[in-house]
C-alpha cells in the first residue's frame, strides 16, 4: 500500500509540474515570444482574442495544479 501511495504522489507532482509548465509556457506565447508573433498575428486575425484565451487556459492549469496539490497532499481533504 505505501508503495502505492508513493507511486501516486510523485505522479501528481509530476502532473502539477506539467501544468504549472505549461501555463507558463502558454503565457509567454501570449505575451511575448518574438518567434512566435508572426503566426500568432495571423491566427489573431482570424481570433481576436487568442491572447486572453491563452491566459484564462493557464489560469485554469494553475488552478486545477494548486487543486492537485490539495487533494494529493498527505492527509489531503
Amino acid at each position: 500500500m505505501a508503495a502505492d501511495d508513493n507511486g501516486l504522489r510523485r505522479s501528481a507532482g509530476r502532473t502539477i509540474a506539467f501544468m504549472r509548465l505549461a501555463a507558463i509556457e502558454l503565457r509567454r506565447i501570449a505575451e511575448r515570444d518574438p518567434d512566435l508573433a508572426i503566426e500568432l498575428r495571423r491566427i489573431a486575425e482570424r481570433d481576436p482574442d487568442l491572447a486572453g484565451e491563452l491566459r484564462r487556459i493557464a489560469d485554469q492549469l494553475d488552478a486545477d495544479a494548486d487543486d492537485l496539490e490539495r487533494t494529493a497532499r498527505p492527509g489531503g481533504p
